[in-house]
């Protein structure tokens, strides 16, 4: 298909071709209506092209001009009448095209804003970069145009991004309200050059449907509804690049964050990589992360300016409950973010009183917690926006976070079981049964107080406590326990763990992580934990409690065969009772027991008389029959819990745990007595006795063991 060209005469040819023809018209001396339609051509070309005024004069001169043409005045007049309508027509005609033609021209340059505009805003990698640049880019090439930027700064709040009016105008501000862009009829603005009164326009740039900045241009035309809908259509276009920029921002920070963690040894380490990461993120300029363990929020790392470290520090080392957003994000397991903090009502005053605006307590959720164990604290003192876009930031970091943490704290747990297991043997056994106690306190989410209960001698005692706990002083029996148990004697040979979430009604605790420790068909020992919190033990405390089953199965059975063992080496070979060495380690221990737990203790000593006839007459098997049968009646007329030793030849000692100076001669006399029944083939023993009592009449073991000793040798010469 061949297109058809058309050739286009300049006006000042029409002019001059307009002219010529009159003059040829005026050679062949045509009447003047020959002439009229050159003289209209030319008075309608001079009025469209140059405006009214020339369009007019043109009109006078060729009606001027009729008087060369043979023409009646009646020709002559209403000639004259067409070419000044023509000049008025041709002028309307000529306005509507230079309008059109200004417009066209106008909405040319818009459209090469926003083509330029769409070249050239993919080319940031950056989105603070975009917005710092932006005035400048388009204001080269909207002339006669001012541009601003408006960044958002939450709570329907904008800051200038750079420097300029102080505040935004109310255009502004209603554009970020309702989302989308708004205009107006012409406004005085103060900051603009002369205080003119421009054409406003307020552009909202959104990214994931929330404000990120508004776009503000003023000039001193109206807006057009094509120019509108381009910047709309150009806001749209930077607010996509900016979500683009975000997510590949993110993408970088998600990877940095990663291949930091992934070198971290140590819990610390891992939370001070995930601080280091985050809070250039996020803007934020102190943070904290806490770990819940024995009631309390405890700092494992914390990144905090130098000149806030005086205050701040106490608070990241330990968080006593129930302060501030962080124990609420613990117990609820939901984030909180605010940018007025100052007027939370759970607010630190610590924090209110350094200007702290903007925070966030996050917890930090691992596998099978019902709640976070770990929570994070970021903080600034000024206010920034909590947009969808920080939100994801912080959601992204969390969950490599998370993982590198729960990695961290299970590598914790099994060092600790380790380094127990290696360095148990180089401690006292009860000093053993305490630091297992403490490190399942320490280890096992949830825990706040504890006791380890040890099957010995026919019941479970209490050998390692931490806090308040119930009757840790009694012995309990093996239906006991497992009625405190409550899941039946095969789960305990299991050794699965029960959770009791219920006030006990004993020592006023939450909840209860209950452990039974098994080995050889016995259970050795039971684990308990306890909570003031009722929902502080969830599946992630049972699967660490779990780990402590092996570890205190294989340590309580040792030391009970340690223990064993020891008794052998203090147990006197004759008469079955304690030796010597067994009472001077028990003498020290039971004093020290009376001291901590506030009770007397009173010491026998005792020292058989007409034992010697019975060896020299009777002979040295009938005086070990003798010693035999003290040994057993000292044992049969004691009290239960009383300790009796062979101290050496016909010597004897008995320690009387909680039991006065009154009490403990009435105990000397009832054992006299029956020492008095003991009689071989005619010839009765009988004893002196001496006793002494902690802490009225001594104040150690030595000062004790003197006593006693000293009135039983009184005794003993006074009887003579």
């Amino acid at each position: 298909m061949q297109r058809a060209s058309l050739m286009v005469i300049p006006y000042p040819a029409v002019l001059v071709l307009s002219l010529a023809a009159m003059v040829a018209v005026y050679s062949l001396g045509m009447a003047g209506v020959y002439a009229l339609p050159w003289m209209m051509f030319f008075t309608a070309i001079t009025a469209s092209v140059y405006g009214p005024g020339p369009g007019f004069l043109a009109a006078a001169a060729s009606v001027a001009g009729l008087h060369f043409f043979r023409s009646s005045l009646q020709d002559y007049l209403v000639m004259g009448f067409i070419l000044f309508l023509s000049a008025h027509l041709a002028h309307l005609v000529g306005e509507s095209l230079r309008r059109a033609h200004r417009r066209a021209k106008q909405l040319a340059q818009i459209q090469e804003v926003f083509l330029q505009g769409l070249e050239v805003v993919p080319r940031f990698f950056e989105r603070h970069q975009l917005l710092r640049e932006l005035p400048r880019l388009l204001s080269r090439l909207l002339r006669n145009s001012q541009l601003h930027i408006w960044v958002y700064s939450g709570a329907d709040r904008l800051e200038p991004l750079e420097e300029g009016p102080k505040a935004p105008s109310e255009l502004a501000q209603r554009a970020l309200r309702e989302r989308r862009p708004v205009w107006h009829e012409p406004t005085r603005i103060a900051w603009l050059p002369g205080g003119g009164r421009p054409y406003e326009l307020a552009l909202p740039i959104l990214a994931r449907e929330e404000p990120v900045a508004v776009l503000q241009i003023v000039r001193s035309e109206a807006w057009r509804p094509e120019e509108l809908e381009l910047f709309a259509r150009l806001a749209q276009t930077i607010g996509r690049q900016l979500e683009h920029l975000h997510d590949l921002e993110l993408r970088r920070l998600l990877l940095q964050v990663a291949d930091r963690l992934a070198a971290a040894h140590d819990k610390r380490e891992v939370a001070q990589a995930a601080l280091q990461s985050l809070m250039p993120a996020l803007g934020m300029e102190g943070g904290v992360v806490f770990q819940h363990r024995r009631g309390m929020l405890q700092g494992v790392a914390w990144e905090i300016p130098q000149d806030l470290r005086p205050t701040l520090a106490p608070l990241a080392r330990r968080l006593a409950r129930p302060r501030g957003l962080a124990w609420q994000a613990y117990h609820s397991g939901m984030p909180f973010f605010t940018e007025d903090y100052g007027a939370h009502p759970e607010a630190l005053p610590e924090l209110k009183q350094l200007g702290f605006e903007t925070l966030v307590a996050y917890p930090v959720h691992t596998r099978d917690a019902t709640k976070g164990r770990v929570v994070l604290v970021l903080g600034h003192r000024g206010r920034l926006a909590w947009t969808r876009s920080r939100k994801e930031i912080l959601l992204g970091v969390e969950r490599i976070f998370s993982s590198a943490l729960e990695r961290a704290l299970q590598d914790e747990l099994h060092q600790r079981i380790n380094r127990l297991l290696t360095e148990a043997w180089s401690y006292p056994s009860q000093e053993v049964y305490q630091r297992i106690l403490e490190a399942a306190v320490e280890l096992v989410p949830g825990s706040e107080t504890g006791s380890l209960w040890i099957w010995e001698e026919e019941a479970y005692a209490c050998r390692a406590a931490i806090g308040e706990v119930w009757d840790c002083e009694a012995r309990q029996g093996e239906g006991d326990m497992l009625e405190w148990y409550a899941e039946g004697s095969t789960r305990a040979l299991e050794g699965a763990p029960r959770i009791r979430a219920e006030d006990s009604g004993q020592a006023g605790f939450a909840a209860n992580l209950c452990l039974p420790v098994a080995h050889q068909g016995r259970v050795l020992a039971y684990l308990n934990l306890d909570s003031q919190d009722p929902q502080a033990f969830a599946e992630d405390s049972l699967a660490a409690a779990r780990l402590f089953a092996t570890p205190i199965a294989t340590l309580v059975h040792e030391l009970q065969s340690r223990a064993a063992l020891e008794k052998a080496a203090l147990t006197d070979g004759l008469t079955g009772l304690y030796n010597r060495r067994a009472f001077d380690l028990r003498l020290k221990e039971e004093v020290e027991r009376a001291r901590r737990y506030r009770y007397p203790i009173s010491l026998l000593v005792i020292d058989l008389k007409n034992f010697k006839p019975i060896n020299d007459q009777l002979g040295h098997a009938a005086g070990d029959r003798a010693l035999r049968e003290v040994a057993r009646v000292l044992l049969q007329k004691g009290r239960a819990g009383d300790m009796v030793f062979r101290w050496g030849g016909d010597e004897f000692a008995v320690l009387l745990p909680q039991t006065d100076a009154e009490g403990a001669l009435a105990v000397g006399q009832r054992l006299l007595a029956a020492i008095a029944q003991v009689c071989l083939e005619g010839i009765c023993l009988s004893a002196n006795l001496g006793q002494a009592t902690f802490p009225q009449e001594a104040q150690d073991a030595e000062g004790l063991l003197r006593l006693a000793d000293d009135r039983m040798y009184a005794d003993k010469r006074a009887s003579t």
